[in-house]
């Protein structure tokens, strides 16, 4: 592997997954040359080849000192070419402001590039698509109808399961423009070729605008594409639905209502045929064990990202699961039985009637189990008079840490804690970590083959950076060794509940030095 030759930061590097593209190099480099000129770039190839690709880029790398190879053992090249993809971006975003990935085998125009750059620095985008599909764009250049068929249902498939996807008309182009600051620090777990994707649902705030492009004849070699890159496309779609929380969320809303269906009906028929119940007290019964069910699934499914601050919070937004199931199933009957009864009330049409009852109902209890049951709770900030030891104590009992504390960033020396110790050089590390990176840390570590029925209590740690401005003022650590490991959700609410805390702490940190917790903290 050939590392970059310069740390000098850039404009621009274009990340350029190949394998076995030896005829297509040199012309894109040429192309890139000409369409890039005036701009500080770097090109990165990261390269899977059984061919003579990287002896081709390292000779064009000898008179052309912005050329970087990344040359990857079979042994490094699961994922295919997203991971291919993810390397490059990993190499290059440190030392750039803005990434572009493209193909190399010619069917991405480099003179479009420019084009993509000047709209992210108009626009402040963070995502320049090149799309095939917006007005002006084409696809022409895939070959036959059948691959044309295929792009658009894969297409089709991606805005239909994850609306993210819906803010461009191509998401699964392989061109496209990022801003480097816009995905710092996101991990990306992408499989097979469709990298896009999981970037917009991994990252669902980031802002995207469209260039319209056509789709080039390939150069030369053959196609990549395979029944089995099809095949890992579905998988790397089901991976997003399951794994990332936010993804697909109205069809996890479906899949957990549907399951309530068959709650509904087991509850419904136990009580009428087995206990003999009443048939309406048997229906009332089974309707209230269904929104239960419901509720319980959607909370550790459909909506797990959302944090229940206390368990008084979880119960009342249960209750609140009543009253929207309620009012779903009054939309239910306003679309059922106006239909019926004006319409036809024989067989099929009551049951298509039924459908679309269903239908309505399911749409409007997603929207208020969306806005009001499963409304994110915005953590209270710590306000300006706030004391150190006091943040310190509110985080403490929140994430049920054992010890919190409030170290400065330039030596790493306590401010504030709860309860009051001195942190650890392993709690420096961490913290440390995080200031170096910028970003919040989650660390956990334990028994490495933890047995069965053994309670493993593994030590956790959190890191949050405090920055005052964009310059790191100090950094909060929690840690607790416990069966219960920090979760995401916890990462989630100490840096939301610490973001505004940075010029509160500097000027404790740089007046007071070490704090003395006030007297009803202390114990």
């Amino acid at each position: 592997m050939a590392g970059a030759r310069s740390s000098e930061r850039v404009l621009l590097t274009l990340v350029v997954p190949t394998r076995n593209e030896a005829s297509n190099v040199p012309r894109l480099v040429r192309d890139i040359e000409e369409a890039l000129d005036g701009i500080s770039y770097r090109v990165v190839f990261v390269d899977d080849s059984t061919d003579e690709t990287p002896e081709v880029v390292r000779s064009l790398g000898e008179s052309n000192g912005r050329l970087t190879l990344i040359h990857r053992e079979a042994a490094e090249q699961g994922g295919g070419l997203s991971t291919a993809v993810t390397a490059g971006i990993d190499v290059a975003a440190e030392t750039s402001e803005y990434l572009c990935v493209m193909d190399a085998d010619l069917q991405h125009p480099p003179e479009r590039v420019g084009e993509m750059l000047r709209t992210a620095r108009s626009s402040g985008a963070d995502v320049v698509v090149a799309s095939r599909y917006t007005e002006g764009g084409s696809y022409e250049g895939l070959s036959g109808p059948a691959r044309r068929a295929v792009s658009s249902g894969s297409k089709y498939l991606a805005q239909v399961v994850f609306k993210e996807a819906r803010k461009t008309t191509d998401p699964m182009t392989g061109f496209f423009l990022l801003r480097s600051e816009a995905i710092s620090g996101l991990q990306f777990r992408p499989t097979g070729f469709k990298i896009l994707v999981e970037i917009l649902v991994c990252a669902p705030d980031l802002k995207v605008e469209e260039v319209p492009f056509a789709f080039q004849s390939r150069g030369a070699g053959v196609s990549k594409a395979s029944l089995r890159q099809g095949l890992e496309y579905l998988a790397h779609l089901a991976s997003l639905f399951w794994y990332v929380p936010s993804a697909g969320r109205f069809w996890k809303f479906a899949m957990v209502g549907a399951s309530g269906v068959l709650v509904n009906m087991v509850t419904l028929i136990t009580l009428a045929e087995y206990v003999g119940a009443d048939l309406i007290i048997a229906w009332m019964f089974a309707v209230g064990v269904s929104i239960l069910s419901n509720f319980l699934l959607n909370n550790a499914f459909t909506w797990r990202d959302v944090r229940n601050s206390t368990r008084i919070h979880f119960l009342m937004r249960g209750a609140l699961a009543y009253p929207a199931a309620i009012i779903g199933i009054g939309a239910n009957f306003s679309v059922y039985y106006p239909l019926l009864t004006y319409v036809s009330d024989a067989f099929p049409y009551y049951v298509a009637f039924n459908f679309l009852g269903i239908l309505a109902a399911t749409v409007v209890n997603f929207a208020l189990n969306s806005r009001f049951v499963f409304r994110s709770s915005t953590p209270k900030k710590p306000g300006e008079g706030a004391h150190p030891e006091e943040v310190a104590g509110e985080i403490r009992r929140e994430v049920k840490a054992d010890w919190v504390g409030l170290m400065r960033a330039s030596d790493l020396d306590l401010v504030a804690s709860m309860p009051r110790r001195s942190p650890t050089e392993a709690d420096r590390d961490i913290a440390g970590l995080a200031l170096g990176t910028a970003q919040p840390t989650l660390v956990a570590t334990g028994p490495r083959r933890p047995q069965a029925r053994t309670n493993t209590r593994w030590a956790n740690s959190l890191a949050v950076p405090l920055l005052h401005g964009s310059s790191p003022v100090g950094v909060v650590y929690a840690t607790r060794n416990s069966r219960e490991q920090f979760t995401d959700e916890d990462l989630q609410w100490l840096t939301s509940y610490v973001s505004s805390l940075g010029p509160v702490f500097e000027a404790f940190a740089c007046h007071n030095g070490p704090l003395e917790a006030p007297n009803k903290l202390e114990g």
